[in-house]
């Protein structure tokens, strides 16, 4: 169920079948080399969202652009928002929809970069006590890597298709930003928004310049920007088609479908946090 394609009657009935949960699928507006379209980090999660609610009923919320993206100013299409403004857009969203009667409130994420800021929004919501509980969930904690797709049962991949996947794992291609698997959930969604004869138009390889920093477990936000200039990661292979994208699209469906059902039918989060609610209280000495 799409939030904005509700009618206003249909709300308690979405929100009873959903069992209080909803999806608030989060991304950003970044480069990703010029194959793939800035908004990759929303379009492939807002896709295989509403495909995994097919499978596991929820209530989607309007997906998000807001990402963290500060220091990546110098790419056209960029859209930068203050700390304060995404932190703030957050409580306040998250405090909408708990209005609307949904109590538990999953951020889908599609852009590694957010995972820091998601994180923090987590701990103030403890900060405030607030009503809902909040779970986070990323689209790359499961990746639909070639090594899984060849284990899966998706009869439809050709012998050529398997000898593809195959070849990316014998020759050690590397996962990264614009890469294969992120391609993939692109063209399996959103087809006519991806190039595939624009995948080399741009070097994908690191400069290493801040290796010395990650060998010493220094973070820097530095880094990644600097090691990879064109916002591109990773190692790409040839022979990207709708059937090796439509099974990278259906694993990653499958996961978020288990996802949604486990945080649909679990109690333990809200009785643990009945608990620590009187754990709060004032102390009185």
């Amino acid at each position: 169920m799409l939030w904005e394609n509700l009618r206003e009657e249909e709300f308690k009935e979405a929100v009873k079948v959903s069992k209080g949960l909803c999806i608030l699928p989060l991304g950003c507006l970044e480069k990703h080399g010029q194959h793939l379209p800035v908004g990759t980090d929303v379009i492939h999660i807002t896709g295989i969202a509403a495909l995994a609610a097919e499978k596991e009923a929820a209530c989607i919320f309007p997906s998000m652009y807001f990402g963290e993206k500060t220091g990546a100013g110098e790419f056209a299409g960029t859209v930068i928002f203050s700390p304060e403004l995404r932190l703030q857009i957050l409580k306040e969203t998250c405090s909408e929809i708990y209005r609307n009667g949904f109590d538990k409130i999953l951020i889908y994420n599609g852009h590694g970069g957010n995972q820091a800021m998601i994180s923090y929004f987590s701990r103030s919501v403890l900060y405030e006590k607030s009503p809902y509980s909040v779970f986070d969930y990323s689209l790359g904690s499961d990746f639909a890597t070639p090594k899984k797709l060849l284990a899966g049962k998706f009869d439809y991949l050709t012998k050529e298709d398997r000898k593809t996947l195959q070849s990316y794992i014998d020759e050690k291609k590397r996962f990264g930003h614009a890469d294969y698997i992120e391609t993939g959930w692109v063209y399996g969604v959103r087809p006519e928004t991806v190039r595939l004869d624009k995948v080399y138009q741009e070097d994908n390889s690191s400069t290493h310049r801040f290796d010395e920093f990650s060998n010493l477990r220094i973070n820097t936000p530095f880094s990644w920007m600097a090691n990879f200039p064109n916002s591109y990661e990773g190692d790409m292979h040839d022979n990207m088609n709708e059937r090796i994208a439509r099974a990278m699209v259906e694993y990653s469906v499958g996961r978020l479908a288990e996802v949604i059902k486990f945080l649909k039918d679990e109690t333990v989060s809200c009785e643990y946090k009945k608990e620590w609610l009187i754990k709060q209280r004032r102390h009185d000495f």
